[in-house]
């Protein structure tokens, strides 16, 4: 495993194609969502807001777009409507629900649009990821370490869904490690890129505190 603390775009530009079997990543939306002072969420002991930073004033360029796609086979990217003018048409979203008729209509999006690479019919995915409420089944709530932090659990439900011919893992904007922590859980070899020195610390902390020893689990074929 590596975690890498650098520009993604100077990292996959040293890449030979198709050098990665998948990504999964969440890239900014360019929506500038903590320009009102949201921070996402209070840590675990609910004692202080995270850290906001200038980090979603901008999407990511076409370039990157274009690299993420030649440096890897097949692509999973958050967000994917945000995108659509620098992505290819899909014939595979998949839509993440995130209230599963649980919690009440908020503010908050009922929903994720997530873009895939993949030739296959579009899929739902449900895992309740509504503001401060998680669905916590028999687990450990999720610290929030990124205002835009994904549950491991949703990436490893992407992971049994489409990495059946997967050997190696890329996230080219790593953020709090999400898809980084999924990998290792499920036996990946995976690599991280984050530009944030911080969050690359942060990164390590947790791949450090994860036990794989209860999640590796024989890949599942999508029929």
């Amino acid at each position: 495993m590596s975690i890498i603390n650098r520009d993604c775009l100077e990292y996959m530009e040293t890449l030979k194609d198709d050098h990665f079997d998948l990504i999964i990543t969440d890239p900014p939306y360019g929506i500038n969502m903590t320009s009102d002072g949201f921070g996402g969420s209070k840590n675990a002991d609910k004692s202080e807001y995270i850290k906001i930073e200038d980090w979603d004033k901008e999407k990511p360029s076409l370039e990157v777009f274009n690299e993420i796609i030649r440096v890897s086979k097949n692509q999973i990217i958050f967000g994917g409507n945000y995108f659509t003018d620098k992505l290819p048409v899909s014939n595979c979203w998949v839509v993440w629900d995130k209230r599963c008729g649980i919690t009440p209509e908020r503010a908050y999006a009922d929903c994720e649009l997530i873009w895939t690479s993949f030739d296959k019919s579009s899929r739902m995915i449900r895992f309740v990821w509504d503001g401060f409420i998680q669905d916590n089944k028999n687990r450990i709530q999720e610290k929030r370490y990124h205002p835009t932090q994904k549950p491991v659990d949703v990436i490893r439900q992407l992971l049994d869904r489409f990495g059946n011919d997967c050997l190696n893992v890329f996230d080219p904007f790593a953020g709090s490690g999400s898809t980084l922590l999924a990998a290792k859980q499920k036996g990946y070899v995976f690599v991280g890129c984050e530009i944030s020195e911080e969050y690359c610390k942060i990164i390590k902390e947790r791949l450090n505190q994860t036990n794989i020893k209860n999640w590796i689990t024989q890949k599942t074929v999508d029929k």
